[in-house]
């Protein structure tokens, strides 16, 4: 990074920070966080995407914007095995942010502990996805995953997920012992398709949000539960104001 991005980045971080002040508005009392979004070329710069040819492989994969302004990560999953023996399976892709930039402030991380949900506002085909959350570790490879549950394949809908509801996975194997997430350091988040089928896939999203409820301060509930509500019902009309 050179060194006028550098300072540009963390001139723009200051600026958020002071705003937040001015308003009252610290993060910590902040209903909803803009973790990743995309609405023209510009915002492609801050993504990653890699598949299966980085070891030999065969897949691609592909994140563009569409005439809409929305992100779509596309692409072709290959069966077929890399010329190199040592690998017995194949046929992955994915897409993620990248990790975050060095400021005068510091890493600039963003803090999932403030927030219960993870909301995508996503439309995807029938095929398997998962979205991936990446915390400072030790361990380079642990990514903390969840299958992204569509509702209604080749229509928009807004996915929910708590934040506490992630499995650790490292090299695409759970990890037995499941240590908490290092919430206060995220890095990056992104989608993953590995579901062993040949072919193509297409997934497109708006934006990536964390969020609390009404009821809901992180982890901690802000007050008593009404009866009948739960995480779900949280967000019962999110689909129908967005």
């Amino acid at each position: 990074m050179s060194v006028y991005k550098y300072f540009e980045r963390s001139a723009q971080v200051v600026k958020e920070n002071a705003t937040k002040a001015y308003n009252g508005d610290f993060m910590n009392r902040a209903t909803e966080y803009v973790v990743a979004s995309v609405n023209h070329k510009d915002d492609l710069a801050r993504w990653l995407k890699g598949t299966d040819r980085d070891i030999g492989g065969f897949s691609d994969a592909w994140l563009d914007v569409t005439q809409a302004g929305h992100a779509r990560f596309h692409g072709y999953l290959s069966q077929k095995l890399p010329e190199d023996k040592r690998f017995k399976r194949s046929g992955y892709a994915l897409v993620r942010t990248q990790n975050p930039q060095m400021t005068v402030l510091g890493t600039d991380y963003w803090d999932s502990s403030l927030y219960r949900y993870l909301a995508i506002r996503v439309k995807a085909d029938r095929r398997k996805y998962f979205i991936n959350l990446k915390s400072d570790a030790l361990i380079p490879t642990d990514i903390y995953q969840h299958l992204l549950p569509i509702r209604t394949p080749g229509r928009w809908e807004t996915v929910v997920i708590p934040f506490n509801m992630f499995t650790l996975t490292s090299n695409s194997v759970i990890i037995a012992s499941q240590p908490s997430m290092y919430a206060t350091k995220m890095e990056s988040v992104g989608f993953s398709i590995t579901d062993r089928l040949e072919g193509p896939f297409s997934l497109e999203f708006a934006w990536i949000k964390a969020f609390n409820s009404k009821y809901t301060f992180g982890e901690a509930p802000r007050m008593p539960y009404i009866r009948g509500s739960t995480w779900k019902t949280d967000f019962d009309k999110m689909d129908k104001n967005l």
